[in-house]
């Protein structure tokens, strides 16, 4: 796709997420903030949702497009630590994306407030287990609406890749496989992952700790043909055979099984990495009452059986489950009672700002070969 076709497709809304990040990725660029969508609406007109790629579909903001006859302004971001900063700034949002065990900092911050929750029709079909999820509340408010939940693992050629035994994290430190994997370029990812699999208390982490995961990351480096963050990228290069195992979210396995390629994702005997994201409301939103609607339209739980048919998310909908055919959620990792996915899961804890800037420096030195 030539310069002039992206920009005509861009401009008529015809572009889809794959096709939006596969030009940016031809050319070196990653997913930036600006909006894709329908329409380019003016900030002063709709509500602003900055978030990942591939939740700016109308599919996920299915009420609040009927209540407003268009979407908010989707911004873009590439993980978590990028919204911060740039949040911190002063870039203007009314809605952002983060994951659960980022809220005690963005408060800290000053970043966000508290979510009126008596203005979101679905918060009460929300499971209950999700709405107290540690550090999301304080003083009687909620300060972060769960959204989307999932877990991060590996996902092998299974006609590639000869693995005997146990799922086990070790797939990524495989030396036959040198040049053939891949790993997601955060540290809330990869970091995490890695002290899993090297058995560290992640609830408690000592310096001792800290420095055997920088060893066994510092061991795999040599190992990766790249880092990425583009999962259309990882994708195609599994597809392809370009690689072979890669650390991934749950939609990647969902999207190339579509394609009819071989592959599997893990259950690794160490524990998967889980994550629940969700929203938070800008301490600044200039769209207040469009802000809620945005959240309340994230967690209808037509949102949420978008999500679990084509991503293959868990959702924070009780009804989004009940809605969706059992077989279809056994084909996705997902059963009519996720609670057990997600408490069986290792999750990520609120380390604290020295530890996780400790983490956010190893990770980036890793990387860069340091």
């Amino acid at each position: 796709m030539n310069i002039t076709e992206f920009k005509e497709k861009l401009s008529a809304g015809a572009l889809n997420r794959r096709e939006f990040n596969r030009v940016l990725a031809s050319v070196g660029l990653t997913a930036v903030a600006m909006p894709l969508g329908s329409k380019i609406a003016r900030a002063e007109e709709q509500a602003i949702y900055f978030t990942w790629s591939g939740y700016e579909v109308p599919e996920v903001l299915q009420a609040y497009i009927e209540k407003h006859g268009e979407g908010p302004e989707t911004p873009l971001f590439a993980d978590n630590e990028e919204t911060f900063t740039k949040m911190r700034a002063g870039f203007q949002v009314d809605v952002a994306h983060p994951c659960s065990f980022h809220i005690s900092r963005w408060r800290d911050a000053g970043i966000i407030q508290a979510i009126d929750t008596s203005r979101l029709s679905n918060w009460g079909d929300v499971f209950p287990e999700l709405q107290s999820l540690k550090n999301t509340q304080f003083d009687g408010e909620q300060w972060f609406v769960p959204f989307d939940w999932g877990q991060t693992s590996i996902t092998y050629r299974t006609d590639l890749v000869d693995w005997q035994g146990e799922d086990s994290w070790a797939l990524l430190w495989d030396k036959r496989y040198e040049g053939r994997l891949a790993m997601l370029d955060a540290a809330e990812d990869a970091w995490w992952c890695a002290a899993i699999f090297a058995g560290v208390d992640v609830e408690n982490l000592s310096d001792a700790d800290i420095a055997k995961v920088r060893a066994l990351l510092s061991e795999q480096r040599p190992l990766l043909r790249l880092y990425s963050s583009d999962m259309t990228t990882v994708e195609q290069a599994l597809a392809s055979g370009e690689l072979v195992a890669a650390m991934t979210w749950n939609s990647s396995p969902q999207e190339l099984i579509r394609q009819g390629v071989p592959v599997r994702f893990m259950n690794p005997k160490e524990g998967a990495l889980t994550w629940v994201c969700g929203m938070v409301l800008a301490a600044d939103a200039p769209h207040y009452d469009k802000a809620h609607d945005v959240i309340d339209a994230l967690i209808d739980p037509r949102s949420g059986i978008f999500l679990i048919e084509e991503y293959g998310y868990g959702h924070s909908n009780m009804k989004a489950f009940e809605a969706v055919e059992e077989d279809v959620l056994v084909a996705r990792g997902l059963s009519k009672n996720p609670l057990e996915l997600i408490q069986g899961g290792v999750f990520i804890p609120n380390a604290g700002v020295d530890i996780t800037t400790k983490i956010e420096t190893d990770w980036n030195e890793i990387r860069s070969g340091f």
